[in-house]
């Protein structure tokens, strides 16, 4: 669990930002003593910290890697508290990881320096990073000391010349295919939902989801709804307005009869109590903060439906196959909405929207103070979508609210 005493992640964002260029030169003559590369890799690192959601997102590039290096062994490097959800994936042979954010500046350095260290002496053949700009990833990356490199490039943004090889980020892809071209994948094809592995877990998870359920009224086979209301701490802005998600719990029960499960990080406890406490009557199980990764996927994989904001629940909600709506407005569903042979995603966006972008590290740039974007999407469209999802209708195209966004 995060200390109060820990560096906030923005901070770390904004140094990397303000730091990483000076870093970046220091460290250039690094990437001219590289080694020949080997006939065939036999180690393989895939760079992916930031954002669960991501993750999700990266099993179609971690299918094509391993098309692509048969044989070898595929390793993620993620941060800490990452961990269970990388390793719950399937997708890579081992997990490595370093424990950020962490009490001051010099605790940092300390734990970056071991990481170097660490990952020198695995000696990588080949490493991927899917960070989108940030110069940490790149200098990592090159601190590995693997002959090849990959990440991404585009037009203005320097991070050292660290990468051997370099694709283009598309903004007018989705973020699943934009890893899946880094990883050498790209087929001239949309992301199927298929391709897109869910997360797994066990029946001794299902079991204790069921039973924090029934601890709070929710009867096992009982059908319910599952609202998140959080978006995560790098992006407070995508939270759609929590009164508007405590009207919707209200009407779900009063209308459709569907008791509501709400969830959440333990950091997110107070938030989402604040929500419950709002919305009042019906019956409604306030599960943030006690889940497992595991047992956060069984909850979603048999809710009758999902309703939250842009985050990682939302992806791996979509990719349990779960009726999902997504609720958009700081960040764009072109390139993150939920992939889903079950899911919406809900925009009504202003002339200001999307202001987060994958190039300046996903920093908000709200010019109101107050998303408007997700305050224009009513309960009632969102009620509809759920509705409509549950009835088992597919998305219409071409409407702005109610349907998945095409592209």
């Amino acid at each position: 669990m995060r200390s109060k005493r820990d560096i906030p992640m923005k901070a770390l964002q904004r140094a990397d930002k303000l730091l990483g260029p000076a870093a970046c030169a220091l460290l250039q003559p690094l990437a001219w003593l590289r080694p020949p590369p080997p006939p065939a890799a036999r180690r393989v690192l895939a760079i992916k910290f930031w954002g669960v959601g991501s993750l999700q997102l990266l099993t179609p590039a971690a299918a094509s890697l391993r098309r692509g290096h048969p044989g070898a062994e595929l390793v993620l490097l993620t941060l800490a508290s990452n961990r269970a959800f990388a390793e719950a994936l399937g997708c890579f042979d081992r997990v490595l990881t370093i424990e950020l954010p962490c009490a001051g500046w010099w605790h940092v350095a300390r734990r970056i320096l071991s990481l170097f260290a660490r990952l020198r002496r695995e000696h990588f053949d080949e490493v991927y990073d899917f960070e989108f700009f940030t110069r940490f990833s790149a200098v990592v990356s090159l601190v590995c000391g693997a002959p090849r490199v990959h990440g991404f490039a585009a037009p203005g943004i320097w991070r050292g010349s660290f990468h051997t090889d370099v694709a283009p980020f598309n903004r007018y892809w989705h973020v699943a295919r934009n890893f899946r071209s880094l990883a050498g994948g790209e087929d001239g094809a949309e992301i199927d939902p298929s391709q897109v592995a869910p997360l797994r877990f066990t029946q001794a998870e299902e079991r204790l989801a069921a039973a924090r359920l029934s601890e709070r009224g929710i009867s096992s086979g009982t059908p319910y709804a599952v609202l998140n209301p959080n978006a995560g701490q790098l992006s407070l802005e995508r939270r759609w307005p929590p009164g508007r998600f405590a009207e919707l719990a209200r009407r779900l029960w009063d209308e459709d009869r569907l008791p509501v499960a709400l969830i959440g990080s333990p950091s997110e406890r107070a938030y989402t109590q604040a929500v419950a406490a709002q919305a009042g009557r019906g019956p409604i199980a306030d599960l943030s903060g006690e889940l497992s990764c595991g047992e956060l996927a069984a909850l979603l994989a048999r809710a009758a439906v999902v309703v939250t904001n842009d985050s990682g629940p939302m992806h791996l909600a979509a990719a349990l196959g779960t009726p999902t709506v997504g609720l958009f407005g700081p960040e764009t569903p072109v390139m993150y909405e939920p992939l889903g042979r079950s899911a919406r995603a809900l925009y009504q966006p202003p002339p200001c929207s999307p202001c987060i972008n994958v190039h300046d590290n996903k920093l908000a740039s709200c010019i109101w103070g107050a998303p408007l974007c997700l305050v224009a999407i009513p309960v009632e469209a969102v009620l509809e979508a759920a509705r409509a999802l549950r009835r088992g209708e597919p998305a219409r195209a071409g409407a702005t609210l109610a349907a998945r966004v095409t592209r």
